[in-house]
């Protein structure tokens, strides 16, 4: 008997494990997969290469994870890049311009938020014309001041329907917002939920660093997931992977564990449920998904990604941040290569590409899609020809992150069940934060404190 069993190896999981242990609290972490991580989680693939599930940025809005970095040790390994967002547009995609790529590379200025972000966006060089900067400055300026309030008030609209509201520009929603929203949630700027886009931007616009963005010095693998695990063991928690939880067990009206697929048995004071909110679906009790608590486990919906790898046998851009692409399948990439030494691919693009949402392209054959992506990284990028391709692989991940469709986010859970010693963990939870690592580390926070209270209540 443990203290708390926490069900999944991911950044929440191993978040609570950590927090726990700060309070001297004995945790088990079974995780269902060989290898630790989640959505974070690396490998290598059979000719050494590494391959991830997902392009991650660690923005310097990303307080919570940030300080949990920084209590395991790891903090420097985050490079952090230029406080610029560029976004790559092929040519054609806007009748200002023809015949070539156009990169427009906003400049954060070295002043206080959110003027630094309104500023980056008037200097804008190629975009926008000066009527449709001021209508941004005038439509943006609720959100940019930090009116969280305002924010929640709009989860029943598009994102693109309270543009349209605002009197934004149709060019600006399909240049600047659209691949941002594909960033963000892995939903279109039509279906997203303005709430889920407007708090992010009032997020990034909290603080004068909130929006610069940085990358591991290599795969998150060795520099993050194994790091914390073994910062977690050391201080008393057992992880155990291969480890598929197929049951959670009750007696009367406790949650007594779990039991795993294979027919182990743990049993434990308090259970966390840090997965992903397509797995609790399966795990929690039909009936008790019928609680208003939780209703929203049973009704929130999963991206299906792809992340594709690329290598190059050269440079294909000049570019070490994090890039958006409207009009592409690759509407955010990076170029790890260039920008991280850890990737191992010196002085040559290793290029990672988040494909989503990938509905259509989920269940099509590998060539078919990277065939895809090659064309489109060819607007974008004239060195990126299949002449220059070393290799190229795919990770598919059916279902991702919650799909933050209108009315998504007043469904998200909280980490409280109706089961007083069963708690939710895990980036659908609702942390006031989009699905992102941050989100995944404020849950666990949100649901070791209620651990903790519950403990001391019982007492």
């Amino acid at each position: 008997m443990v203290d708390t069993l926490i069900v999944g190896g991911g950044p929440a999981g191993l978040a609570a494990a950590r927090y726990l242990a700060d309070a001297g609290r004995s945790a088990v972490v079974l995780e269902k997969r060989p290898i630790l991580g989640g959505k974070l989680s690396s490998w290598r693939d059979r000719d050494g290469d590494i391959l991830e599930t997902g392009l991650h940025a660690f923005f310097g809005g990303y307080t919570a994870l940030h300080a949990l970095l920084k209590e395991v040790g790891i903090a420097h390994h985050v490079l952090w890049q230029p406080h610029t967002l560029t976004w790559a547009m092929p040519p054609g995609f806007s009748p200002r311009w023809n015949g070539a790529p156009v990169y427009e590379e906003f400049r954060f200025a070295d002043a206080p938020s959110p003027f630094n972000g309104i500023g980056a966006v008037l200097n804008a060089r190629y975009v926008f014309n000066h009527w449709e900067k001021l209508l941004f400055a005038k439509g943006t300026l609720p959100v940019l001041l930090g009116d969280h309030a305002y924010a929640s008030a709009q989860d029943d609209l598009t994102y693109a329907e309270w543009h349209r509201r605002r009197g934004m520009s149709e060019h600006m929603l399909r240049t600047f917002f659209a691949p941002m929203a594909l960033a963000l949630n892995f939903t279109a700027v039509d279906r997203i939920s303005a709430e889920a886009m407007l708090r992010v931007m009032a997020y990034f616009a909290s603080s004068r660093n909130a929006s610069r963005a940085g990358f591991l010095d290599g795969p998150p693998g060795p520099r993050f997931v194994d790091p914390l695990a073994g910062h977690v063991r050391a201080r008393g928690a057992t992880i155990a992977t291969n480890a598929a939880v197929g049951e959670l067990l009750f007696s009367g009206d406790r949650c007594t564990g779990v039991r795993t697929r294979d027919g182990r048995t743990f049993e434990a004071q308090n259970v966390i449920l840090a997965t992903p909110v397509h797995d609790a679906k399966k795990l929690l009790p039909a009936a008790m998904q019928r609680d208003p608590s939780i209703a929203g486990v049973a009704k929130l919906e999963s991206s299906p990604v792809i992340n594709a790898h690329l290598w190059f046998d050269r440079p294909i851009s000049r570019f070490t941040n994090l890039m958006f692409s409207p009009g592409t399948l690759l509407a955010v990439h990076a170029d790890l290569g260039m920008a991280s030494p850890g990737y191992e691919w010196a002085e040559k693009s290793f290029l990672e590409a988040c494909i989503a949402p990938a509905d259509d392209l989920i269940g099509k054959d590998d060539e078919s899609v990277i065939g895809a992506v090659m064309h489109d990284l060819a607007k974008l990028y004239p060195l990126a020809t299949r002449r220059h391709l070393v290799k190229a692989k795919l990770v598919r991940i059916p279902k991702s992150v919650y799909r933050a469709s209108p009315g998504a986010e007043r469904m998200r859970p909280g980490s409280r069940t109706p089961v007083r010693n069963l708690f939710l963990a895990g980036c659908y939870v609702d942390t006031k934060f989009p699905a992102s690592i941050e989100g995944a580390v404020r849950s666990a926070r949100l649901a070791v404190d209620a651990v903790l209270a519950e403990s001391r209540a019982r007492a």
